[in-house]
């Protein structure tokens, strides 16, 4: 994969920029589009807060001077109204707005629904007000919207891009309120020229498997690093959808330059036929682990059993390890995750990437270069300490 200089110009209002997606856009946007300036909007307490938020990014991306120099802070809330700026700070960033990349988002899978509305669905309102009032300045305008592949909730078979409102349950909060954000989004539909995109789980980008938030399967590296796995709640056959941050972080940048990409939704997922299954993506894991002892030999290898199993199948010295080990709390919120694999239809949107030289690449590959990359980073202390808190993006 590569960046091509497209000439593109004018002002790009990033959400999420301080993200674990938006780490790896905010430098790609800015190398794709040399003339391009980025204004991201950064939560914080204070300014000196977000502007010290937003420096941890560009320094995570590796701009340089000039790069940094084409970023400015936008110190607000995109889950506010006007994002909590001024009317007339809202109006001149509106007026100068030729592209939205909204990225941000609460990925705590925890919170009530009330708080992942408050979160997910009040700042979907917020950006399609901006986009309407910047698309009255702009003839060029765009807006690229970041849902997620799970607006499924617990729906099986065949998933496709073009269905939404299926009658679904949902196995959490946060799904349940990307999918009212996203029908949002559709209702704006035709007003707006808007491009929707739903990842599935995102890991490391796969050339050295860097990420800025470790949630998730890194959740799970940490625990069994530490040997506080005693089981693992899982169906060994299941086969859960990742994906590398830099195929989703590409696939929106080409699609966002595509006029044919106005109005339709990209499923930038794996797919079924190139995802391994647990048992081979712990049996990775475990050999990471081995290899980075001195005696070769991993934390000891829990069993695994289907979390609706675990109780009649584990031992009782199994079941008494578990019940004090954090894997507990963990199975409380992936539980859903770990027990079935989700069909995500993407081949015509894979075909469509692979035409313009975006191949999604090598999911287990990747996968090992992240656990490596994660185990390296000690889960993000060493950039600084608590910088990978669950927290919205």
């Amino acid at each position: 994969m590569s960046f091509v200089d497209q000439g593109w110009q004018g002002t790009v209002l990033l959400t999420g920029a301080t993200g674990g997606l938006g780490g790896e856009l905010l430098p790609r946007l800015l190398r794709r589009h040399s003339a391009c300036q980025v204004a991201a909007l950064v939560r914080g307490d204070t300014p000196q807060q977000a502007a010290g938020r937003l420096g941890e990014a560009m320094d995570y991306g590796g701009l340089s001077p000039a790069e940094r120099a084409r970023v400015s802070l936008c110190h607000g809330d995109v889950s506010q109204p006007r994002f909590g700026l001024t009317e007339p700070a809202w109006r001149e960033l509106a007026a100068q707005t030729h592209r939205v990349f909204h990225l941000a988002a609460s990925v705590d899978f925890d919170l009530p629904l009330d708080a992942s509305r408050a979160a997910n669905v009040d700042s979907t309102r917020a950006v399609l007000a901006f986009a309407e009032e910047a698309m009255r300045a702009s003839a060029d305008f765009r807006l690229n919207y970041v849902s997620t592949a799970y607006v499924s909730g617990r729906r099986d078979g065949r998933l496709g891009e073009e269905e939404l409102d299926q009658g679904q349950a949902f196995c959490n909060g946060y799904e349940q309120s990307k999918f009212e954000a996203e029908q949002l989004v559709w209702q704006a539909n035709g007003r707006l020229p808007l491009t929707v995109y739903r990842p599935s789980q995102i890991i490391g980008e796969s050339r050295a498997g860097r990420i800025r938030k470790f949630f998730g399967y890194y959740e799970f590296l940490k625990l069994a690093e530490r040997g506080r796995m005693p089981v693992l709640p899982a169906n060994a056959g299941a086969r859960p959808d990742l994906v590398p941050a830099d195929y989703v972080c590409e696939a929106m940048l080409h699609l966002d330059a595509s006029a044919h990409a106005v109005g339709r939704c990209y499923h930038l997922t794996a797919g079924l036929a190139n995802s391994p299954d647990f048992e081979r993506i712990f049996g990775l894991m475990y050999q990471e682990l081995a290899e980075r002892r001195p005696d070769g030999k991993a934390p000891a290898r829990p069993r695994m059993f289907r979390p609706e199993d675990l109780e009649a199948m584990a031992s009782p010295e199994e079941l008494r390890r578990f019940h004090l080990s954090p894997l507990k709390l963990l199975l409380r919120t992936y539980r859903a995750y770990l027990a079935e694999e989700r069909d995500f239809d993407c081949a015509a949107t894979q075909a469509e990437l692979a035409a313009a030289g975006i191949a999604l690449p090598d999911v287990e590959a990747a996968l090992r270069l992240s656990t490596r990359y994660a185990l390296d980073a000690r889960f993000g202390q060493r950039a600084r300490s608590g910088a990978f808190e669950r927290q919205p993006a």
